[in-house]
């Protein structure tokens, strides 16, 4: 997730953006902009690599020819954006990591190519490879650093710990197995920059907002919100009965903004050996059903603020108003500087 500049999203505008772009650790970025017809940013907050597309005008076919790119090169790319604020102008950039070309595309007419990029290289240890073997008795940050290690990228672990009896990697590769192990245990993963990121999201909910979407405002470009009621749920039953054992567990969780709701109850039959696991289970598995109840999709201009994870607060919205998490942000620079938002509203009491 690229990180946040200090600026108020409602004062200032961006009155020109550009791309920075080295090629291999070359600045190819003036010879890129009189080509370059339209660039866009995949930003996503868990469970995808964030990915970039470049398409450039090629009548001249340079791109197709002696400048055609090597699948393989690594593009390391920044959003760049001259602003105007009150009396001053500032030149502010937003990183956003580093990218392998895995496809290139020519076509016509008008003669273009589309150059695509990923954040995760298919070749690397994380994705190329598929492999099985177990763990014993261990910490998920244990398990999360051996794959970081041997991929060659770093680590951060940004939540609880979480022990583990077992766990098994059965002909998969490490991102496969470690975004398994993160949706069990309901968390997050995010790659980026060569960096394996584990986070909690509630936890990212919980922070404050960093700023607000007004109606009325004149930044907001388009907006869609959808509400929905169909596998939606008032609160979580978990029950389990050890047979060897003759024992239950039973635990029901009940969040306090859902009291006063009618709704239906989850039920949830899987084994856990404790009180405080039915309960963490319950948790985990309303929060997977509930929290795409209300999602928001919206389409502003240009902001370094709009990056997955980041909180907003919608504001004259009537019911919908509220505190959103936004879950992907699509940056897009061409003709001008846009972005094309995916929210959903904050779970309160889980």
């Amino acid at each position: 997730m690229a990180e946040n500049i200090n600026m108020l999203f409602n004062t200032i505008t961006a009155r020109r953006a550009w791309i920075k772009c080295l090629y291999n650790n070359k600045d190819i970025s003036s010879s890129l902009e009189p080509y370059l017809k339209s660039f866009t940013y995949n930003d996503v907050i868990s469970g995808q690599v964030d990915d970039i597309s470049l398409t450039l005008e090629d009548i001249e076919n340079l791109w197709s020819n002696d400048w055609l790119p090597e699948k393989g090169a690594i593009l390391t790319v920044s959003i760049m954006t001259q602003a105007w604020w009150k009396d001053n102008v500032s030149i502010e950039e937003l990183p956003l990591g580093t990218f392998e070309i895995d496809e290139v595309e020519y076509s016509g007419p008008p003669t273009e190519v589309k150059i695509k990029g990923v954040s995760v290289p298919d070749n690397t240890e994380l994705r190329g490879t598929e492999k099985s073997r177990a763990w014993e008795k261990v910490n998920l940050s244990t398990i999360t650093k051996d794959i970081a290690s041997n991929a060659g990228m770093e680590l951060y672990y940004d939540t609880e710990e979480i022990y583990l009896e077992r766990a098994e990697q059965s002909q998969e590769s490490d991102l496969e197995f470690l975004l398994k192990l993160c949706n069990d245990n309901g968390l997050a993963l995010k790659i980026s920059n060569n960096q394996i990121v584990i986070f909690d999201e509630a936890d990212y909910e919980a922070k404050e907002a960093v700023d607000e979407l007004e109606l009325k405002n004149d930044l907001i470009r388009s907006y869609s919100i959808k509400t929905k009621t169909r596998e939606v749920y008032k609160q979580c039953h978990v029950k389990y009965k050890n047979t060897k054992e003759n024992t239950l567990i039973e635990y029901t969780f009940l969040p306090e903004a859902n009291k006063d709701k009618n709704g239906k109850t989850l039920e949830i039959n899987e084994e856990v050996k404790t009180t405080a696991e039915a309960e963490r289970l319950a948790k985990k598995k309303l929060r997977e059903k509930n929290k795409e109840e209300q999602t928001v999709s919206m389409t502003v201009y240009g902001s370094f603020f709009c990056c997955a994870g980041n909180c907003f607060t919608l504001k004259n919205f009537g019911k919908f108003d509220g505190k959103y998490i936004l879950t992907k942000a699509t940056h897009n620079v061409g003709s001008g500087y846009t972005c094309n938002l995916e929210l959903r509203k904050v779970l309160e009491g889980y």
